[in-house]
């Protein structure tokens, strides 16, 4: 093992660090408040309808990186990343509108047998009801079964728009967040502390949930948009105060002040070029694919479970989500500070990336013969937990050494795009899938296959990796200054 022979932080470095672990939990609070939303919400479409809504947000990525990428050739950090985020808090203040006087949400229950077999008119279904194969829940009878009365198009219209901004929400806050550390730090500061500040993301996650919990009783769903406009306003403050004071290793000059002159016009589709043109990146497109892919796969398994087993009041399933995601983050808190911390003292730190892969595999084995909602939840837990806490930082080591293009533009494309491209996919496999077999152990059979295609990828990235660092051990490479 190599590890970094000094952890102290040199004088300018504090202060920075602990304003990046603010910035990170405003951002990931105010994503944890939301989600559980997305999901009590989207379930009131019906969790057959869910790979349709994936597949849309896959589209809609595509357009939403091509303006990122447009935005990012043409403006300097300090402007498009604070534009960007005012931007996510007037969409937040447009959906507390909607969810509070246009479609008010409410609480109202139903048989859970209701839910196990709906189809939603107003979206197309996916799948003729029919009897689902071993999931561990009770089978339910068919006469007893009564099925949902349509949603109103102008609900299903505006519930589907804000999953849809959630998905967008999440990966382009985070991609943009970790793009911009990526940015400020060099390898070696990454690290030692990129563990430290993903503490901050783990704590946001943790008390986003905790909140959503505990206020979702008091205030009604609705108003907890209110609450997340609250925690996200900060986070530019915090990037303002970064971008201005950030600690700069001897001899690394800040060039982002100077005037920028591109080769070229900035042109929408310039992350995919970016991507399609460095081979380490082709190979971080690869692995966030399979990860989506075999994610979305799994995580409709739990979809199903839920909507068979609990009712349609939509702050209990809020409630349930949100403990989920609160269990996820409880167990990334320790995660950070055991596994995190030991893979980053390899020598090649990206060969970690493999504890996420068999964990998914045997997790999968698991759930073939035990598909239980308290099983698959727990595996969900403990996957979704390492990947926040472990993957999410190797995975941006990759880009320091990188130049602007490939850490704003390139990154941006496989943290949003190509992510959605696995959900798009997976979702697309779901429907046809369902359509003939129903549930059964064909969706982890596809989950194996896409595990081992990613082991080979993250070998070959950590090699791709290693070579770029060679030529500058020497030197404690430091990133290429943004324009």
């Amino acid at each position: 093992m190599a590890a970094p022979a000094d952890n102290r932080l040199p004088t300018g470095e504090s202060s920075i660090t602990i304003v990046s672990i603010a910035y990170f939990f405003c951002v990931i609070c105010s994503y944890y408040v939301i989600k559980p939303i997305r999901g009590s919400l989207a379930l009131e479409l019906g969790s057959e309808n869910i790979p349709i809504l994936n597949i849309f947000s896959m589209i809609s990525l595509i357009l939403g990186n091509a303006a990122y990428s447009w935005i990012v050739g043409k403006y300097k950090r300090d402007i498009f990343i604070p534009f960007i985020t005012r931007f996510f808090v007037l969409c937040l203040v447009g959906f507390w509108v909607i969810f509070t006087f246009v479609i008010p949400l409410g609480g109202q229950t139903a048989p859970s047998s209701a839910l196990s077999s709906a189809a939603i008119t107003a979206v197309a279904p996916i799948a003729e009801a029919h009897e689902p194969a071993y999931t561990g829940v009770p089978a339910v009878e068919t006469s007893a079964v009564q099925p949902r009365p349509a949603l109103a198009a102008v609900k299903v219209l505006l519930i589907s728009t804000y999953y849809l901004w959630v998905n967008f929400f999440a990966l382009m806050a985070v991609s943009m967040f970790w793009s911009f550390m990526n940015d400020v730090f060099s390898v070696e500061q990454g690290r030692r502390l990129y563990a430290i500040i993903g503490y901050g993301g783990l704590v946001g996650g943790l008390a986003g949930s905790a909140l959503t919990s505990l206020l979702v009783r008091h205030i009604g769903t609705s108003n907890l948009f209110i609450v997340a406009i609250i925690l996200l306003y900060p986070s530019i403050w915090c990037m303002k105060f970064i971008h201005k004071n950030h600690y700069r290793p001897e001899g690394v000059v800040d060039e982002d002040n100077k005037p920028v002159v591109p080769a070229h016009p900035p042109r929408p589709w310039d992350g995919f070029l970016s991507v399609c043109k460095n081979p380490i990146l082709i190979c971080m497109a690869l692995e966030m694919f399979l990860y989506t892919f075999s994610s979305t796969m799994f995580f409709q398994q739990l979809n199903r479970l839920i909507e068979s087993e609990i009712g349609s009041d939509v702050n209990r399933k809020t409630q349930f989500i949100a403990g989920i995601y609160g269990r996820i983050n409880i167990v990334s808190l320790f995660a950070q500070f055991f596994v995190t911390r030991l893979i980053m003292m390899l020598a090649n730190p990206i060969y970690g990336l493999l504890l996420l892969n068999l964990i998914q595999i045997a997790g999968t084995f698991l759930t073939m013969f035990n598909p239980s909602l308290t099983v698959v939840s727990w595996i969900m837990i403990i996957r979704y937990a390492l990947n926040y806490s472990t993957g999410r930082a190797l995975r941006e080591l990759v880009y320091i050494p990188l130049d602007r293009e490939a850490k704003y533009q390139g990154k941006g494309f496989v943290d949003t795009v190509v992510f959605r491209a696995g959900d798009g996919l997976s979702s697309v496999i779901l429907i046809g899938g369902l359509g003939f077999y129903s549930y059964g152990t064909w969706i982890d059979y596809s989950i194996q296959v896409a595990m081992l295609i990613q082991f080979y990828v993250i070998i070959k990235t950590a090699g791709l990796y290693g070579q770029r660092l060679k030529p500058a051990d020497a030197s404690d490479t430091a990133p290429v200054p943004a324009s």
